[in-house]
């Protein structure tokens, strides 16, 4: 019983934070959040999310994206321009990992400045 509310928790938690923070934090800019509780709120999402985690720089990039380019040539997840469901979903794991690792150029509308700072910091900037 303990192991099936631990993966609930997890489950649900997961949940949450993406809708919460990467969705409508991330990605829309619904509300605003001091620092602290941004630190706060990414690092339960790191959490929640575990092996699934997605960074908040580049899902918001992306999504942003996805809503500017629905459904044409230039959404970076989009199934009307890929050959199968597997491609599309490789096609997106590379789009958002380009972005997140900014090797590829991204139109200054889709990244505010706020967006620069939500990454876990590499060993360079300890």
């Amino acid at each position: 019983m303990t192991i099936i509310i631990f993966v609930l928790t997890l489950w649900y938690g997961g949940l949450f934070f993406q809708s919460f923070f990467l969705h409508r934090y991330a990605a829309h800019q619904v509300f605003t959040m001091s620092k602290k509780m941004e630190r706060i709120t990414f690092i339960l999402t790191w959490i929640f999310q575990g092996s699934s985690y997605l960074s908040a720089y580049g899902y918001g990039i992306m999504h942003r994206m996805h809503h500017a380019y629905t459904d044409t040539e230039n959404d970076p997840h989009s199934p009307s321009y890929d050959g199968s469901l597997f491609a599309m979903m490789w096609k997106t794991k590379t789009v958002y990992q380009q972005i997140n690792n900014q090797k590829i150029a991204v139109a200054p509308h889709f990244t505010p400045v706020s967006y620069t700072h939500l990454t876990l910091p590499t060993n360079r900037e300890v």
